[in-house]
């Protein structure tokens, strides 16, 4: 899982003074059981169960499972000015990014 291989490198995006922050469509409760499980409470987790943050970067896909909004995965870097510097949508599981590659990425932007 994406969100705790980012948890276990948290101290090598705190040398590059990066916050990570997650969004999930979950609800406040399972976005709560992943911080404290998964990311072992390294960093937020915040619930968007009604879209609106994920709309606002379009990355919601209306529909997508069922008749249930889904969230596109997507990894986005944003610069200290609140700039987009970088995004990656990943179309499938194997094509996120690792945390390895995001941290470089973010070396290469600063």
């Amino acid at each position: 899982m994406q969100l705790r291989e980012f948890a276990r490198q948290k101290a090598e995006f705190d040398k590059i003074d990066t916050r990570l922050v997650a969004i999930s469509v979950d609800d406040t409760e399972h976005a709560h059981s992943v911080w404290e499980k998964a990311v072992q409470k390294q960093f937020p987790i915040l619930s968007d169960p009604g879209a609106q943050v994920i709309r606002k970067y379009g990355l919601l896909h209306a529909n997508g499972k069922g008749d249930a909004d889904i969230a596109i995965r997507t990894t986005i870097l944003i610069d200290e000015q609140g700039v987009e510097r970088w995004r990656r949508v990943s179309e499938t599981v194997p094509d996120i990014p690792k945390a390895a590659e995001v941290l470089e990425r973010i070396r290469n932007t600063k």
